[in-house]
Parts: structure tokens; C-alpha cells; sequence
């Protein structure tokens, strides 16, 4: 009896079987993803804590600009927009 067909049927069998697992392999494409979404995260920080300092430096002058309010809850649209 002749056994190729059955060894490279199973040959065959265990090759499909690892290409349809092969979009699992890519996880290093998800990390990738991850690192860049950090590295943005990371190279924002400076920004948001600058603009978080300078609009607590400004707030003074935006309450005396704005007659005492800073703008927000006017309810009118006519605020200084601050």
C-alpha cells in the first residue's frame, strides 16, 4: 500500500492549518500600533501641560477682561470666547 497521498495529505493539512493562523504572527504590527499611539501620547505631554499652565497664568486677565466672569455659562453666544 502505498502511504504518499496520506503523508502529504497531512503535510498539506498542517500547512493550511499554520497559514490560517498566520494573522496571529503579525502581533508585532499591534505593537507597533501601541508604541506609536504612546509616542504621540508622549510627545503631546509638553503641549498640554504648557497650555494648562499658560491658561492659569491668563485666567486674571481674562476675569478682568470678561467683567468678572471667564465666559463660560453666559448663556447669550456674546461671551469673549475664552
Amino acid at each position: 500500500m502505498n502511504h504518499k497521498p496520506l503523508i502529504r495529505y497531512r503535510w498539506i493539512k498542517r500547512l493550511t492549518f499554520v497559514l490560517a493562523a498566520a494573522p496571529i504572527f503579525q502581533a508585532t504590527q499591534c505593537l507597533t500600533g501601541t508604541s506609536m499611539f504612546f509616542q504621540n501620547f508622549a510627545n503631546g505631554l509638553p503641549s498640554a501641560y504648557f497650555q494648562t499652565l499658560q491658561s492659569i497664568a491668563l485666567l486674571p486677565i481674562q476675569i478682568l477682561i470678561g467683567g468678572g466672569t471667564t465666559g463660560a455659562g453666559t448663556g447669550t453666544g456674546t461671551g469673549m470666547g475664552f
